[in-house]
């Protein structure tokens, strides 16, 4: 299964456009807050489903706040971040291990990270419209049908 991870689109859709041409087929879309008005516009695009969260600046959205997903076998927490104890990565692998979460997907910092730690991934895939790291940034994870999953970081240039 191939699944694109983007996050921090803030209503701007035209990364949503160019991702057409570069990522090819995908399965399903995680969004990680912070454009859930985007949401049926990526859907509709690049043929997807789709599925997320709130984020901070989604004030008018139905969508949740925090998404539990079971992946292959894994349990995958997506939020948008602007709760998550993001001052140290080992206290939130800790908060994911605590709480049974193999992955945890989460935007608000517009900064790509992929870590794993302890058999605990965690993944940021950045922002699509407003970086602050470079370039629109997004993520490809790849899994193999057994719970194996891979991550891969990418960006518009």
């Amino acid at each position: 299964m191939r699944i694109l991870i983007i996050s921090d689109t803030h209503d701007k859709t035209d990364n949503i456009e160019i991702l057409k041409k570069k990522i090819g087929k995908i399965d399903l879309i995680i969004h990680c807050g912070d454009g859930t008005s985007d949401f049926d516009f990526a859907s509709d695009f690049l043929k997807a489903k789709i599925c997320g969260v709130r984020g901070n600046s989604d004030i008018i959205s139905r969508e949740s706040s925090i998404l539990n997903l079971n992946i292959e076998g894994k349990l995958i927490h997506i939020e948008h971040g602007d709760k998550l104890p993001l001052y140290s990565e080992l206290v939130l692998v800790q908060y994911a291990k605590d709480n049974g979460y193999d992955v945890i997907l989460y935007g608000h910092t517009h900064v790509q990270k992929i870590i794993n730690k302890d058999n605990v991934w965690i993944v940021n895939p950045g922002s699509l419209s407003r970086p602050h790291d470079g370039y629109p940034s997004y993520i490809i994870m790849q899994t193999d049908g057994k719970g194996n999953f891979e991550f891969n970081g990418e960006r518009i240039i």
